[in-house]
């Protein structure tokens, strides 16, 4: 039984190892002054991945040789590396970043308004995380044969992303995310509803499309898929009647 599981991990290590076209998981620690640095912005540029420093300024990332790491947060200027073989040896960086010090012309203070977009800060609309969001980017977003490899290796870090797998903890708070995230869109759109139905106004739903006045809000939601929201927001009214127009008939049939 043992070396069947054995077999098992192994062949899923490799399996996964080609997958990640030869990258490999280094670990690295942001600082600024010689203090760490919480939320920084860690871009692969090269395989358009990333990640996000914890609370102690550390961070894991996969990397090749001569891929591009960008280095982003609020108060500090945006830096740039290119992973050498002395990065790959390692499997670690250490990462000094320098406060933004651009001099303004001019600043312009709104009252109970972030300052990051007046005064053209990197990440201006960077959005505080919560606590559910801090805890997934503290848990490693690797497979699990790779937090397994990670364990056998030694590596900081691997034993407790093994725990958070199998405890369900990652999968957890996962779903938790998921969840928020459609209480926040389906609030979102039930506002850009209302506002529709105001712009085109209930006879046009009654009069044209033909759909009943207790059915208009139910309608425009069943054509919210449709891209209507988008096209709302972009002021492309004629676009919204042709969805409105197309879709009427099945709607129609549907309730029935």
């Amino acid at each position: 039984m043992m070396n069947q599981l054995n077999l098992l991990i192994a062949f899923l290590l490799i399996a996964n190892i080609y997958a990640q076209d030869n990258r490999i998981l280094v670990k690295g620690m942001v600082l600024g002054d010689s203090l760490p640095i919480e939320n920084v912005h860690i871009i692969n540029i090269s395989s358009n991945r990333g990640s996000l420093s914890n609370k102690n300024g550390e961070f894991k990332i996969s990397v090749k040789e001569n891929d591009t790491l960008m280095f982003s947060d609020i108060q500090y200027m945006i830096k740039e590396i290119i992973i050498n073989k002395n990065h790959i040896t390692n499997r670690k960086l250490n990462i000094k970043l320098e406060f933004n010090t651009n001099k303004l012309d001019e600043v312009v203070i709104f009252k109970n308004k972030q300052l990051t977009n007046p005064l053209g800060l990197p990440n201006a609309d960077k959005k505080p995380l919560n606590q559910i969001e801090r805890k997934l980017n503290y848990y490693s977003q690797e497979s699990t044969p790779i937090v397994i490899l990670a364990m056998l290796l030694g590596q900081k870090g691997g034993i407790e992303d093994l725990y958070n797998i199998i405890s369900g903890n990652r999968k957890k708070h996962r779903k938790l995310k998921s969840l928020m995230d459609q209480d926040e869109t389906d609030a979102y759109n039930k506002i850009r509803v209302e506002e529709i139905r105001k712009h085109f106004k209930d006879d046009f739903f009654l009069q044209t499309l033909h759909i009943p006045q207790d059915n208009i809000s139910d309608y425009i939601h069943y054509c919210i898929s449709k891209g209507i929201i988008n096209l709302f927001e972009k002021e492309r009214y004629l676009e919204i009647v042709d969805v409105f127009i197309k879709n009427e008939a099945d709607y129609l049939q549907s309730i029935q």
